[in-house]
């Protein structure tokens, strides 16, 4: 099976890259750039990374290891690809927010979605920002249905479980807090469906409002402490390559918070925003219209609402 990354020189691309050739060894992947030596040099690398099968520190399996490559941009970057990461982005949209990308990124997104039709459909998995906007616009030019763009959002749900997790005195992985929403201003924590270990979450009115604004803010802090050309590259790339991994493997039948084209779902359409969905080989399998209570469901409306507002 392969993955093609594009961007894959990128900060985000070439994490992405390096986390999917780790956590599946026999995984081909290739990285698509315009950054032509750069691409060569994170596939180096990357292969590199795997070799250390060879001495008895590195070993692990005995399975043959997958080819890390680098591809000229075009359609036949994709040819191969089970899934397509979309990572992509415009000159200089590193140094400012995700709205402050839109338009430069949509010179890039228009660009790639030409590769796409003459190829069969397939999973496409967007992160390139403001995501929403773009995962939408792909859409659209590529002409495939739209269960197959599948726009990452689930740093959002690892930053509130973690500080969910920090209130409470445990870890993330016991922590269950779907978000939905914007990738970005209007996010939606779900805290009426918040639980520890299965038991729900007694939240006040205070503490929900203190972790939606940690969730909302940490992003800019990273970029603060560490320098705008970094951004969160781990937790990205990590959910990204997750999130790739169980396309791969058929999907998910249990409901996570991802970004897809809407068309009537919540009242929805013209856009694509956060809502729980599950997953199967092909993409989106399913959205799931869970009956929220009054504050979240207005929360989700002004989500709608500011993505609606700026045009793919």
């Amino acid at each position: 099976m392969q993955v093609t990354v594009i961007g894959g020189a990128g900060t985000i691309g070439a994490a992405t890259a390096y986390t999917l050739a780790l956590d599946r060894p026999t995984l081909d992947v290739a990285l698509c750039d315009v950054e032509r030596d750069a691409a060569r040099g994170d596939a180096t690398d990357v292969t590199h990374a795997r070799a250390h099968v060879a001495h008895p520190v590195g070993r692990s399996s005995g399975d043959r290891p997958g080819a890390v490559r680098a591809v000229d941009p075009g359609p036949g970057a994709i040819e191969d690809a089970d899934v397509v990461v979309v990572a992509a982005s415009g000159a200089g949209t590193q140094t400012g927010g995700r709205m402050a990308a839109i338009e430069a990124n949509r010179a890039v997104v228009d660009e790639v979605a030409a590769w796409f039709p003459e190829h069969a459909p397939r999973p496409v998995v967007t992160v390139t920002n403001p995501l929403d906007r773009m995962n939408y616009r792909l859409f659209r030019r590529v002409g495939w249905e739209r269960s197959r763009f599948v726009g990452y959002a689930l740093s959002e749900t690892a930053r509130v479980a973690d500080e969910l997790a920090r209130r409470h005195g445990t870890t993330a992985e016991r922590v269950s807090c779907p978000v939905v929403g914007e990738h970005g201003e209007h996010i939606v924590p779900l805290f009426s469906r918040a639980s520890v270990d299965g038991d729900p979450l007694d939240l006040s009115a205070e503490e929900r409002e203190a972790v939606t604004e940690y969730a909302r803010r940490i992003p800019y802090d990273v970029i603060d402490w560490r320098g705008a050309r970094h951004s969160s590259r781990w937790v990205t790339a990590r959910g990204v390559a997750a999130l790739t991994g169980r396309l791969l493997d058929g999907g998910l039948d249990t409901p996570v918070g991802l970004s897809t084209p809407l068309d009537g779902e919540y009242g929805y359409e013209g856009v694509s925003l956060g809502v729980p969905v599950t997953l199967d080989a092909d993409g989106i399998d399913a959205v799931h219209e869970w009956d929220l209570p009054a504050d979240e469901r207005a929360a989700l409306d002004a989500a709608y609402e500011a993505v609606r507002a700026t045009p793919e």
